[in-house]
């Protein structure tokens, strides 16, 4: 008989028996099956996300009495077998097996196995310090200055994660895209000398600084109701307008091509900009921002595949991805 085993989500294949430390994201309502009432919730650790299903009995005070147990952000460990519904793998948990799940207090776990932490951290904020001095242009680097000056933004900042799941999901996440995203520029700026350095530098240490606002890191990585509402790029746009507004004789011309920046990154207005790019630096951080993001996913998708075949078929993507 199988032993039960603890597993990261990423390592989890069918049939296999897991004994595993995870995040609740959110949960269902319970229903009725054939056998009894069932209810479902979503769980996390560091590398990913998973389905949890709790099959009951015909007991309904008792699934309700473990559905109201818990709640979004509460940690369980959870006993239970992996399998597959339409495609997608899934845990289930039969308590007619002896599987079930139970609610850890703080002290029981290490929130490291369910969010990761990058561990150069400090070495990021050094460099954002250095390339912020590089910049010559007086108004822009009081700009660069007022907002990462400011040592409780910073500490947000560089603790911030860069997304949910996509890419860069972990503590320390956003700072080091940033740094990722303001190095491809550097080297495009090198073939294409005619861009504004100084332009293209603010932009790209600037593009993503409403994330501080839009993601909350408890025991897991969460949407503000701000980020959901507004997204990231608005936010962003109004923080960099009002430091901007606190800068005595800033240009006219060089706050709207910055602001443009931060609003067009995404590139098109389907895939969230409500400006499409206009200038050659706004063109450019948003391909350096969209490149370090697949990039990785695609780096950390061929890392962490389970499979044996040499192909993994990606539904993010809509294509294979080759693992040899």
């Amino acid at each position: 008989m199988a032993e039960y085993q603890k597993k990261y989500i990423t390592e989890m294949k069918t049939g296999d028996k897991i004994d595993s430390v995870l995040s609740v994201h959110y949960k269902k309502s319970p229903s009725e099956y054939r056998n009894g009432v069932m209810f479902e919730f979503r769980v996390a650790d560091r590398t990913g996300q998973i389905t949890v299903k709790f099959w009951g009995g015909e007991d309904a005070e008792e699934v309700a009495k473990m559905h109201s147990s818990i709640s979004r952000d509460s940690v369980v460990r959870v006993r239970g077998t992996v399998g597959e519904y339409r495609g997608q793998m899934e845990i289930a948990i039969n308590p007619a097996d002896g599987e079930g799940f139970s609610l850890l207090s703080e002290g029981d776990f290490e929130l490291t196995d369910l969010i990761e932490k990058r561990k150069d951290i400090d070495e990021s904020v050094a460099k954002m310090r250095e390339l912020i001095g590089s910049i010559e242009d007086q108004y822009l680097r009081a700009l660069l200055d007022r907002v990462f000056g400011d040592e409780a933004f910073m500490k947000r900042f560089s603790e911030c994660p860069a997304s949910i799941m996509l890419h860069s999901n972990e503590i320390g996440g956003l700072i080091h895209h940033t740094m990722n995203v303001a190095d491809h520029c550097l080297i495009a700026w090198k073939q294409y000398g005619e861009m504004d350095r100084d332009l293209l530098l603010a932009g790209a240490l600037l593009h993503d600084i409403g994330k501080v606002e839009s993601f909350r890191v408890t025991t897991n990585i969460n949407q503000t109701e701000e980020g959901i509402f507004l997204g990231h790029l608005i936010i962003g746009m109004t923080m960099a307008q009002k430091a901007i507004d606190s800068i005595e004789g800033f240009p006219k011309d060089k706050r709207n091509k910055l602001l443009h920046i931060l609003l067009s990154h995404h590139g098109r207005k389907e895939w969230g900009s409500p400006v499409e790019p206009a200038i050659p630096e706004a063109l450019t951080i948003h391909y350096a921002d969209d490149f370090d993001a697949k990039l990785e996913y695609m780096l950390i998708r061929r890392e962490e595949a389970t499979t044996d075949d040499s192909w993994l078929w990606d539904t993010r993507f809509r294509r294979h991805i080759y693992l040899g």
